[in-house]
């Protein structure tokens, strides 16, 4: 999705203008294994230097916790058509919700439920009874659906399980849309929604840059392959057109809320100059808020939390946080169903980007009111 950093209601500190800093490059010193704490540590010297680009998407994003981190390979390609019934109109799509119980998926639902009032399409929901990830019911919903022979279907895929279905789908003409699937002409949708990494790394170095003073930014990424590397290289992307932000070091944590803690500690003891901690995962934000207490960094070094839940709403309370990612959910569903939409009047879908923001604290609960998580 994409935004800007310009923010409604906002009062961002004076950036400098376009053209006005020197750039300068990101240099790798090594690596440090820290065997005591089983962490990783990637350190970095000079800081990135560079105009200020004032754009913004995500995550990250939809619930945070659900969405971001399961983003991982994901492409906001579109497969140009792959559908048999592309050129004609649909009547009834079908949303199989991963986590109809979940109230951001909820909203997502109901906006998608909307727009399809808009252009007098009848949309059905269905999904897992139950308050956890169900991908087998999700799969018997998704085979119900084919059987149906609704005109459209939009789902998350959870696994590489449900690209067959998908492609079945598309051979009986049904139109496929998928929310944070892998995207791409083998992977069973028509469109795709996903995030833009580059817009998310300006959103979250954005936000951090507009804070007054020197920012060290600590990065907590999933891995340094796949959906964590892509976040990593938008960060660092962003990172070069800012002259108060550099990168101090990076961990892992295989999106365990368990091993955030231990993480995060290892990283502000490996450099206590950490002002800011930045992650594309909800399940951070716990052991990152307990860190920074044990390590006495309140007021110090703050976590841009992945929205309100997963204990988002107490950092931003209690002082470990000042600002949030935000995800605009409502937006996604509106725009994913759309394009199948689209498609099946035999038009090229767009790319459905997810269109996030970073909102400072007492922002936040105007951007939930607009159903964005």
């Amino acid at each position: 999705m994409a935004g800007s950093t310009s923010r409604p209601g906002s009062r961002p500190p004076t950036a400098p203008s376009p053209g006005s800093r020197r750039p300068s490059t990101i240099s790798s010193i090594g690596d440090t294994p820290r065997p005591d704490a089983g962490v990783h540590i990637r350190r970095y010297s000079s800081m990135s230097r560079t105009s200020i680009r004032a754009r913004f998407p995500v995550a990250a994003v939809v619930p945070a916790a659900v969405l971001l981190a399961a983003a991982a390979a994901c492409s906001t390609d579109s497969d140009d058509g792959s559908s048999d019934a592309a050129g004609g109109k649909a009547d009834t799509v079908q949303f199989v919700n991963p986590l109809p119980k979940y109230p951001s998926w909820r909203t997502l639902g109901d906006c998608m439920k909307d727009e399809a009032d808009k252009r007098s399409v009848k949309l059905q929901e269905s999904g897992p009874s139950g308050s956890g990830d169900d991908p087998s019911a999700m799969i018997q919903k998704l085979q119900q659906a084919i059987a149906n022979k609704v005109d459209g279907i939009v789902t998350m895929p959870m696994s590489e399980a449900f690209t067959p279905l998908l492609k079945q789908a598309q051979s009986k003409g049904i139109v496929t849309g998928t929310l944070y699937g892998p995207g791409g002409p083998e992977s069973g949708a028509d469109v795709n929604a996903g995030p833009d990494f580059g817009a998310l790394g300006d959103a979250i170095i954005g936000g951090i840059a507009n804070k007054p003073g020197e920012h060290v930014v600590g990065l907590v990424a999933a891995s340094n392959t796949d959906l964590g590397k892509a976040w990593m290289d938008g960060v660092k992307g962003a990172v070069k057109k800012y002259d108060n932000v550099k990168i101090a070091g990076e961990v892992y944590t295989g999106d365990d809320a368990a091993k955030a803690l231990p993480q995060v500690n290892a990283l502000l003891t490996a450099h206590p100059d950490i002002t800011d901690i930045a992650t594309h995962m909800g399940t951070v934000t716990p052991g990152a808020a307990a860190a920074i207490k044990a390590k006495d960094r309140v007021g110090k070094t703050f976590i841009v939390v992945i929205g309100e839940d997963n204990g988002g709403a107490e950092a931003l309370s209690n002082g470990t946080a000042r600002s949030a990612v935000m995800q605009d959910v409502c937006g996604l569903g509106k725009d994913i169903l759309d394009g199948v939409l689209d498609v099946a009047e035999g038009k090229k879908a767009a790319p459905v980007p997810v269109k996030v923001a970073v909102v400072d604290k007492d922002e936040v609960k105007a951007y939930i009111a607009k159903g964005w998580v």
